[in-house]
């Protein structure tokens, strides 16, 4: 039982994260922060990515602190510190002051995201460690759709700035109750209904970050998951803007980001579920098809657009819940958070540029047509680097199943 209790508090505390909060839903800031300050697309974009690149900075030390000082006392440090920047957002005047606060916000919040998260799930988890990842991941899909409502109804009534300072300390409440009541750090082995095999029985187990760092899946994985991430972060981030530019109401700006947040919560548990009982790359196919079909789906106008946003929205959470099974599976418990923050690191890369490459487009062109037809490409190659790693181990005498997942 306690088990399920630590992965309720998993599942709060990514609803309540800096992905959440801020990475997510920071689109729905762009055009009352733009009028007001006078700024282009590509400059907020920018600011996007300047936030991008201090999480993929932050990562690996959140990885590095989780697995030594344990989850539960680093979240902790991460929810106050975080929050409390992401409030002070409200008081930026300048374009300066915008993103140096951004990115205190992004390095504080992160000590309290997916390193310390899904490192504790699957501390607790590993018979059904595809499920408890699902879980956890989609307290952020669940999150995103709520604060996104929060940020969307109190920017249209009070402001943009009023917006911060509500959801900075919803965040930090639900987020201190929550570490206080379910989170719980595991520092022993497996319990024994989750132990898939004998070699449970000890811990720590795995390679170290240096022995991953020196393989080839490690750059293959995060290869194939940062051209995902390139191509659903520069277009969702842009998505409410797209919608706005072709003749969206707010209302239906508003239901469209919301049916992606249930893609998300769907792609999140969906998967989950499969990854226990498929082999990962069915798994991964199946939701990167999706990926290629939703962007195709943009270019055809507002009528398309929810579908759209689900199939988006689906991907956004299933390459959270396939990248982090398959850094356990494939390397193991011993650094898992470490490997897993670095991976993740890596393929930021995709949310520093994404936005900006698709911000050029419109700024270029007019418009984002251009970059819907060219983002369709990148998650087929995606799906190519993943093969890539499944026969690398195949050659080492490991099955399908094993070699992704």
């Amino acid at each position: 039982m306690k088990r399920w209790l630590v992965l309720l508090g998993c599942f709060i505390g990514m609803g309540v994260a800096t992905p959440a909060i801020l990475l997510q839903p920071l689109g729905l800031f762009t055009k009352s922060v733009t009028t007001e300050f006078g700024w282009s697309r590509t400059q907020f974009s920018t600011i996007l990515s300047v936030a991008a690149l201090f999480n993929a900075l932050i990562l690996p030390v959140a990885g590095y602190l989780v697995d030594r000082f344990g989850a539960r006392r680093v979240a902790v440090v991460g929810t106050t510190l975080g929050c409390a920047a992401y409030a002070a957002l409200s008081l930026a005047h300048s374009y300066a002051e915008f993103a140096i606060v951004m990115a205190l916000a992004v390095t504080m919040g992160n000590l309290a995201s997916y390193p310390a998260f899904m490192g504790l799930a699957q501390r607790w988890f590993d018979r059904r460690l595809g499920l408890a990842l699902a879980i956890t991941s989609t307290g952020l899909a669940v999150g995103v759709g709520g604060f996104s409502f929060l940020i969307a109804r109190t920017i249209a009534l009070h402001g943009w700035r009023a917006a911060f300072v509500t959801a900075g300390l919803a965040a930090l409440a639900i987020g201190l109750v929550n570490l206080l009541l379910f989170v719980r750090d595991n520092d022993g082995p497996i319990p024994e209904e989750e132990r898939r095999d004998e070699a449970a029985r000890t811990d720590p187990r795995g390679e170290t970050l240096a022995d991953a760092l020196r393989t080839r899946d490690f750059w293959l994985y995060s290869a194939s998951f940062l051209l995902v991430i390139f191509a659903v972060v520069g277009c969702n981030f842009h998505l409410p803007a797209l919608l706005s530019d072709r003749g969206a109401s707010p209302s239906q700006v508003a239901s469209i980001v919301a049916i992606g947040s249930a893609g998300s919560l769907f792609g999140r548990l969906f998967t989950g579920i499969m990854l226990d009982r498929f082999p990962v790359l069915g798994v991964a196919g199946l939701f990167l098809v999706g990926q290629g079909f939703g962007f195709l789906l943009l270019l055809h106008g507002i009528r398309w657009a929810l579908p759209a946003g689900f199939l988006l929205g689906a991907i956004q959470g299933a390459e959270i819940d396939v990248m982090g099974y398959v850094v356990a599976r494939r390397f193991g418990r011993q650094a898992y958070s470490r490997i897993f923050g670095t991976c993740f690191a890596v393929t930021l890369i995709g949310a520093i540029t994404g936005p900006i490459f698709m911000a050029v487009i419109f700024d270029r062109t007019g418009s984002y047509t251009l970059g819907l037809r060219l983002l369709p490409v990148l998650p087929l190659v995606a799906f190519g680097l993943l093969c890539l790693a499944t026969l690398s181990r195949r050659g080492k005498g490991m099955s399908a199943t094993g070699a992704a997942g």
